[in-house]
């Protein structure tokens, strides 16, 4: 019996970072059909194909766009190979748990299955992450992921697939094209449910200095996502919560204090009026203190990275607010948080 799902990957660096996820479809179609699979490669510098191995158990396919476009334009560029009733979205670099294809199978052939099922991504427990690593756990609908998600192919086709809008060529900048999805097709009627049973696993990437500070570039498609549908981005943002304010308006508050801050420390000190100047420190040192938090928040600390953190802590703020300022500009919204 033929499956009901293809699996599309997209992808842009090298071909091994591809097998483990390769390797674990494999394992779990090895006693029925192949399994489909659609590699997209999203402008490789070195084309996926020739490099790929094919694992037994796996019909795989690679397409390419010769551009960069981003995650949202591979996927895009993958549905159109898609031949069967659903289709499954995996991240090159997630590794689908034990069970992950029989689970996915069964949920779609069930009777009333939903339109759009989201699963569950977690990083491995093996692998803590620590404050410089980027390391994706999603749990919907707290955040929206497309990193394991599986969709009605016809009802994806028709809203359009994913907005490819949400990436920015000339810094290599993608974020929120998988909220903006969910929100998309919830507001068009389709039905979505969450399976914690439906399991990935997201192992950290590499640890780099500048890592705090690229991922804060990610927040200027804030308000292109609260300008299409502001009702469902706050009400994302207000799952997560400390007391009466969300976690995403704590840290932007957070960033804005500590800019600001420094900018009265500045003109205190230049000026010689210590009032402020002592006013613009208080400010500044809550500012930084609150992103020192948030950026070890559920991650681990050890003490080689204590004064880094103290260090990119006082960077963070500015890339974030300049990003978002930017942001606001270029889609003419300021979002309300």
């Amino acid at each position: 019996m033929s499956r009901p799902l293809t699996v599309v990957v997209p992808a842009h660096g090298p071909a091994d970072q591809l097998m483990p996820l390769l390797q674990a479809l494999a394992r779990q179609a090895r006693d029925g059909e192949p399994l489909a699979v659609v590699v997209s490669d999203d402008a490789s510098p070195t084309p996926l194909g020739p490099d790929l191995v094919r694992p037994p158990g796996v019909a795989l396919e690679v397409v390419r766009n010769e551009a960069n476009g981003g995650p949202g334009a591979a996927r895009n560029r993958g549905l159109v190979e898609v031949h069967t009733p659903w289709v499954a979205f995996l991240d090159a670099d997630t590794v689908p748990g034990d069970g992950w294809l029989a689970r996915a199978e069964v949920l779609v052939q069930e009777e009333g299955a939903a339109d759009f099922i989201e699963g569950r991504t977690r990083i491995p427990a093996d692998h803590p992450p620590s404050p410089f690593t980027h390391a994706t756990e999603a749990t919907p609908p707290e955040q929206h992921v497309a990193g394991n998600v599986i969709l009605r192919t016809s009802v994806l086709r028709a809203a359009g697939g994913f907005d490819e809008r949400f990436f920015d060529p000339s810094r290599k900048l993608h974020f929120r094209e998988d909220a903006e999805l969910a929100f998309r097709l919830e507001q068009a009627g389709a039905s979505i449910t969450y399976e914690p049973d439906l399991l990935v696993d997201h192992p950290p990437l590499a640890s780099t200095f500048w890592g705090p500070v690229k991922l804060a570039r990610r927040y200027y498609f804030d308000p292109l996502l609260d300008r299409e549908h502001p009702a469902a981005f706050r009400a994302m943002n207000a799952q997560r919560r400390i007391g009466p304010i969300s976690l995403r308006r704590a840290r932007h508050d957070a960033c804005v204090l500590a800019v600001l801050g420094e900018v009265v420390l500045m003109v205190g000190l230049v000026g010689g009026w210590g009032p402020v100047a002592r006013l613009g420190l208080v400010a500044t040192l809550v500012g930084w203190f609150a992103t020192v938090v948030a950026l070890c928040w559920r991650r681990q600390v050890r003490a080689r990275h204590v004064l880094p953190v103290l260090v990119v802590a006082l960077v963070v703020p500015w890339t974030y607010l300049w990003h978002w300022w930017r942001g606001v500009l270029r889609f003419r919204h300021r979002p309300r948080l």
